[in-house]
């Protein structure tokens, strides 16, 4: 199998990598990097608050400035997350109320249907509609905001049109396969 290897070696004019070869270049490269690394520590040292009685004024002066200027760069970056993460989530609350109000119409809609259908009324095509318009304008003049819930839409004053009772009803679920 060695000689096999060889002469398939040989007659690529390929080669196997010598482990001995390149070592030393190795072990000189380590060195450097070794040397390399301990002046970047110690020059790191004052920036950790090591040190800093073999300094002289003027150096710590400049380090002084270095470190306002990092900390000015990391307060401008943590502003600037913060506004991102403020303006996401002023995005999803406007979504939310927006899937809230349709949701809430939904229901509306869905309970005075039912209700009618229990009470074995015949809804009129504009009835409904009527009702919404008078919960509208006696909201707009009693200053209030619009009723965003089924219950605040069931404490809204009788005053409103005394035909229309709004009550909370569940579904019969024994009479449903």
């Amino acid at each position: 199998m060695p000689q096999l290897i060889e002469r398939y070696l040989q007659t690529n004019g390929l080669r196997l990598p010598d482990p001995n070869d390149g070592q030393e270049e190795l072990y000189q490269e380590i060195e450097v990097l070794r040397r390399e690394t301990c002046k970047l520590e110690l020059r790191q040292r004052p920036y950790h608050g090591h040190d800093l009685a073999s300094i002289p004024p003027h150096e710590l002066d400049a380090l002084e400035q270095q470190l306002e200027h990092s900390v000015l760069k990391v307060r401008e970056r943590k502003n600037e997350l913060l506004q991102q993460q403020l303006e996401n989530l002023s995005r999803k609350r406007r979504m939310l109320e927006v899937d809230n109000s349709n949701m809430y119409r939904r229901l509306h809609e869905h309970g005075t249907a039912m209700e009618f259908q229990q009470a074995g009324i015949e809804t009129k095509p504009g009835e409904y509609q009527q009702f919404l318009e008078q919960v509208q304008y006696y909201n707009e003049h009693q200053q209030q905001q619009p009723p965003n819930s089924v219950l605040q839409l069931a404490t809204l004053p009788s005053e409103i049109d005394p035909n229309y009772h709004l009550q909370l009803a569940q579904p019969n679920l024994q009479n449903d396969n």
